[in-house]
């Protein structure tokens, strides 16, 4: 893992210099706030870049890990991955609401849990709370899908 953690920390801290530089760009604005609508994204940024940077830390000063994932877990990481690009393509199209619950019961059920109402219950409370609190309470606008302006 020493290596994985390593190009993940480059990469990361590759991906926090881009978006402060973006962050960088973002106008000030006619608000009287004095942190500014960059303040938010550059916190963020350089948020990302200091766990990056410690995870880069970690990997060059951390012995190799001699015990490889189980392929089970690999077989796990993947699927995961495969949901999340899976719902990151179907969102646009059918909407948040229709869209979050399978995602989350799908991970549930690919973590080993086979409860039909813990895997139902979890997975459409977590979505109604991140819609009102993003969706209504912060303006965050989600796609809708299907059922526009619900």
């Amino acid at each position: 893992m020493r290596r994985a953690d390593l190009v993940a920390g480059v990469l990361l801290l590759a991906l926090a210099g881009v978006y402060l530089q973006q962050s960088l760009g973002i106008e000030r604005g006619f608000a009287s706030d004095r942190l500014g609508p960059a303040f938010f994204p550059q916190l963020l940024g350089a948020t990302l870049a200091v766990l990056a940077g410690a995870l880069v830390v970690r990997a060059v000063l951390k012995r190799s890990d001699p015990t490889p994932l189980p392929p089970a877990r690999v077989g796990l990481l993947w699927a995961v991955v495969g949901l999340l690009v899976g719902y990151a393509v179907v969102m646009p199209y059918v909407g948040f609401l229709l869209a979050t619950p399978p995602l989350l019961a799908a991970v549930t059920v690919a973590l080993g849990l086979r409860q039909p109402l813990l895997v139902v219950a979890p997975a459409l409370g977590i979505t109604l709370v991140l819609y009102a609190v993003f969706g209504r309470l912060l303006g965050v606008l989600f796609p809708r899908g299907p059922l526009g302006g619900w």
